[in-house]
């Protein structure tokens, strides 16, 4: 993600922590390299978030909350299943490749079921599978609801897989995810694939 020169300096510590958080992993963020990375002095990060530990907490925060606000797409009731959908898929797409970097370390704490991936656990069981189970039953007529998951989890593989194959995708697939006119019709296939058989 290239730094943007207008950021605020705590913007950019946000910015920095999640870059080497991602590049990293959460146990290797100093508050030298997020100073160093950032272009702060080391006091600015007590002066913004009082520590590394809070600021590590907030950059982790600030990415799943971002993360779990595709969401809101799927409570638009004023447009079409697919549309709800179809705006909840790119949004959480486009987010991943954000931090492409970040997404594959939250992959890895999911899989190893670290503290910091906890709140977005709870969330997608407690209230993201409901709204992707709503918008999906008024299309589909699964036999139950374990079919009803699996074509939901089957969603979400293939948003992950391209994000944690990265920049290989290209030379795998022949075509660049990274792209969001390709994105999206990747995202379209999915639909199509997923929603109408």
């Amino acid at each position: 993600m290239a730094t943007n020169y207008k950021q605020t300096p705590k913007r950019k510590i946000l910015d920095a922590t999640l870059r080497i958080i991602g590049t990293e992993g959460v146990h290797h963020v100093t508050s030298r390299k997020v100073a160093s990375l950032a272009n702060v002095n080391v006091a600015a990060i007590n002066y913004y978030f009082g520590s590394k530990d809070n600021a590590v907490n907030e950059a982790l925060t600030t990415f799943t909350g971002k993360l779990m606000s595709s969401f809101k797409y799927l409570d638009d009731f004023d447009v079409p299943p697919k549309t709800r959908i179809r705006n909840f898929l790119r949004s959480y797409a486009d987010y991943t490749l954000e931090y492409p970097d970040v997404f594959r370390n939250f992959i890895d704490q999911v899989l190893h079921e670290s503290v910091a991936s906890c709140e977005q656990i709870e969330f997608m069981k407690q209230t993201g599978l409901d709204k992707l189970k709503i918008a999906v039953q008024e299309i589909t007529q699964p036999q139950n609801d374990a079919e009803l998951t699996m074509k939901i989890f089957q969603m979400f593989s293939s948003l992950e897989f391209p994000v944690l194959v990265g920049a290989k995708m290209k030379s795998l697939a022949h075509f660049d995810y990274y792209d969001q006119d390709c994105r999206y019709c990747y995202i379209e296939l999915v639909l199509k694939s997923l929603l109408y058989t």
